[in-house]
């Protein structure tokens, strides 16, 4: 009789820890797209098979990687960082073990001695240049330990959540708006937010919010971002009244009319929101003006749609900005 594998821990919050400094971070699972996971897993397989470095276009950045074997319970993950053009040598070395039965999240441990050393070598350039390539690799060091919890069962990536809240947690967080219903009501906008479990855990009970809404046109196209800032972190969100066949402007209508409005506010790790706070609708009077701006306009496509906000993003780079910008020349 063949003696089966015990059933796998698994986890939907990885904690980094940063060894130089004692820095630590929850990191949700839904932080890490599964477009990403998907790119990655066939490149970290073949660098666990042949232990080579392997580049991952079309970055500049290498990873070499090897692994204890997958048949121990105490199996983990070693991995190298560097960048084309820096040497040979790593910047970031990454330690991953997975999650604990105890109830201790998949922890990695990483020493930016490497990267510390290039700095002072000159090999990773000007200071601005080397500090954005520390986070880029930290950024690809979350997908790399994602990438393999997923690939050896130690967590499975949350599917067919339903509606918004998949795109929102398949997007690695951020902010957007749905419309719900509950019976015998009128229908309501709704902002749903996600951050990472740490983030969300600094906020009061009650999070301080303000949610602000700003109407462009660029060419022939009306756009309007949705701006909120809970606690310190910045999201946005838009209403396109072209998608969908007329339901984004239907979208604006419902919010220009409702009294107040909800937020859910996610950690990324569990279905449920961590704060739901309720505010006095501040959006009323200013969408009521866009929507008679906008009713009657020429429809767009999604690519138009896509290109103007593009134009927009180049000249207001920050959720900030696009409120508290200036106004932009006529396109």
């Amino acid at each position: 009789m063949m003696n089966q594998m015990p059933e796998r821990i698994t986890t939907s919050v990885l904690r980094r820890l940063t060894l130089e400094s004692g820095y630590q971070e929850d990191i949700s699972q839904s932080m890490v797209a599964g477009g990403t996971v998907d790119i990655l897993t066939p490149l970290l397989e073949q660098g666990l098979a042949d232990g080579s470095q392997v580049r991952i276009p079309p970055t500049q950045y290498w990873f070499s990687a090897r692994e204890a074997s997958a048949n121990l319970l105490g199996a983990g993950l070693r991995v190298q960082l560097g960048a084309v053009g820096s040497g040979s040598d790593p910047i970031i070395e990454m330690t991953l073990q997975p999650p604990t039965a105890d109830g201790e999240p998949a922890i990695v441990m990483t020493s930016i001695g490497g990267w510390i050393q290039a700095v002072s070598d000159g090999h990773v350039g000007d200071r601005p240049t080397a500090d954005r390539i520390a986070n880029e690799l930290a950024d690809l060091e979350k997908c790399l330990s994602w990438t393999w919890l997923e690939l050896r069962g130690y967590a499975t990536r949350l599917t067919d959540l339903g509606g918004p809240l998949e795109v929102l947690f398949s997007a690695g967080g951020g902010m957007l708006t749905a419309v719900v219903q509950e019976p015998g009501q009128p229908p309501e906008v709704c902002f749903l937010a996600q951050n990472t479990p740490e983030a969300v855990r600094r906020l009061p009970p009650v999070p301080e919010i303000t949610l602000h809404a700003r109407l462009f046109k660029v060419g022939a196209v009306h756009l309007v971002p949705l701006v909120a800032q809970i606690g310190d972190t910045w999201y946005e969100s838009w209403i396109n009244p072209s998608a969908d066949q007329g339901r984004g402007l239907e979208e604006l209508e419902i919010l220009a009319e409702q009294d107040r409005v909800v937020f859910l506010i996610y950690d990324g790790a569990s279905l449920d929101p961590e704060h739901t706070v309720q505010l006095a609708n501040p959006l009323a009077a200013d969408l009521d003006r866009m929507r008679r701006v906008m009713r009657g306009a020429p429809s767009w496509t999604a690519d138009e749609f896509a290109d103007a906000r593009d134009i927009l993003y180049a000249a207001y780079p920050t959720p900030q900005d696009l409120i508290h910008g200036p106004d932009l020349p006529p396109q």
